[in-house]
């Protein structure tokens, strides 16, 4: 099962690349843990709807001590967010677009505080003219991240605006000339890198917002047995 190997590389995954591979492998990505985490609740809740509670309580039961160890160890030292990795220091930062997914499955892993502070720390340390950079490596944002951070602010009607004017500010002042370009500088709007970042399916997730409805009805959690 995929989440016993997830498990095994938990909570200080070894250098490996993530979604992000055009950055290369990097070692304790703490988002990559955010998505393996919420990878294992997904496990827990498929064994949930086989009707298979031992299961499902064994998965379950691993993710509260990986979660101490990346609130206590992400955790900037003034507390305004969560750094990229464990060991690096307090400039450091990146956007946990995988917390988005845990709005998605309404899934409780990371406490609602692990939201809020990141929202506000990219809202207010890290904001440029056409949206939040990826990582404190560089000033280029993914279209389809900055959407993500759209759904994730969902209960913040201010920093979601913020958000959906710098996504659409990039959209109509690009002096690119590709067609909505998914891999951008945040400072100048220009398109980067290769042709191909250019109307790719990635670019969905603008639509985030869809998919968190008000009552969270139509969630797996919500219809488990």
């Amino acid at each position: 099962i995929w989440a016993d190997f997830i498990i095994s590389e938990m909570p200080m995954p070894p250098k490996q690349l993530c979604t992000d591979d055009f950055e290369g492998p990097e070692a304790n990505n703490t988002n990559l843990v955010v998505k393996g985490l919420l990878a294992v609740e997904a496990m827990a809740g498929l064994f949930d709807y086989a009707g298979n509670k031992t299961a499902a309580s064994y998965y379950r039961g691993k993710i509260p001590g990986f979660l101490a160890f990346w609130l206590e160890h992400a955790l900037a030292s003034d507390g305004s967010h969560y750094k990229r990795e464990y060991n690096l220091d307090d400039t450091s930062f990146s956007l946990k677009y995988n917390l988005l997914y845990q709005l998605i499955m309404n899934a409780t892993v990371f406490p609602g505080k692990v939201l809020s502070t990141e929202l506000n720390y990219y809202s207010t340390k890290q904001a440029q003219k056409y949206g939040i950079p990826l990582n404190d490596r560089a000033s280029f944002q993914l279209t389809e991240y900055q959407g993500g951070l759209i759904g994730m602010a969902y209960n913040s009607s201010e920093i979601r605006a913020q958000l959906i004017d710098q996504l659409y500010k990039f959209a109509d002042e690009t002096p690119s000339r590709d067609p909505f370009g998914d891999r951008y500088d945040t400072k100048t709007g220009a398109q980067l890198g290769f042709h191909s970042f250019i109307a790719r399916a990635t670019i969905g997730e603008i639509f985030s917002l869809l998919l968190i409805s008000a009552d969270k009805s139509d969630t797996y959690q919500m219809r488990r047995p």
